[in-house]
């Protein structure tokens, strides 16, 4: 297991993703293809199209965790388009001031993951806060399986509040997902 202080946490854009790329696809893939995700084969390559198109946002950013040249962990994310379409689909009605979106209002956490190897030292958290960091948007966002309860106890802990569950998806793998919110502590605009 790794220790706190062998951990290194760093952050940057594109150029950082696509040097840590095949890094975060195995760790992608490990994490999320055992329990308790749902997974399904298409996943991997979805993914790796996913960040490669990700990548090339405009205020795209990810961080990761690595122990010496080993990749421990990864999150990424951008901001939130206003015309995302994120917030339909939930199967109850969300307030309007929740789901009002505006250009540079909301950051979208797409994936964070963390090898077993090394959790339980603070290291997705780390990876959180440095995905953040100097955010310039209001809000945070993100979605998790709804099997993942050790992982939904973990972002109410580190501040998220559950503001829902989106689904049923049509042709997703889950089919539902539970969505959080975080305030960033910047101004609303």
């Amino acid at each position: 297991m790794a220790e706190p202080g062998d951990v290194v946490v760093e952050a940057g854009g594109g150029k950082s993703a696509a040097d840590w790329f095949r890094g975060i696809c195995e760790v992608h893939d490990r994490v999320f293809s055992a329990e308790p995700f749902a997974w399904v084969p298409e996943m991997s390559p979805a993914h790796e199209e996913e960040l490669r198109s990700l990548m090339t946002v405009a205020g795209f950013r990810v961080a990761v965790a690595r122990q010496r040249n080993r990749l421990l962990g990864y999150a990424y994310g951008h901001p939130l388009p206003a015309d995302h379409g994120w917030w339909g689909d939930f199967a109850e009605p969300l307030p309007a001031g929740l789901v009002r979106e505006w250009p540079g209002r909301t950051f979208a956490v797409i994936s964070l993951a963390v090898l077993p190897e090394g959790r339980g030292r603070g290291t997705g958290g780390r990876l959180m806060e440095e995905l953040l960091r100097a955010r310039a948007e209001q809000r945070a966002i993100l979605s998790v399986q709804p099997t993942a309860l050790a992982t939904q106890r973990l972002y109410r802990h580190w501040g998220w509040t559950n503001v829902g569950r989106k689904g049923p998806l049509a042709g997703v793998t889950p089919p539902y997902w539970d969505i959080y919110v975080r305030d960033l502590g910047v101004a609303s605009r």
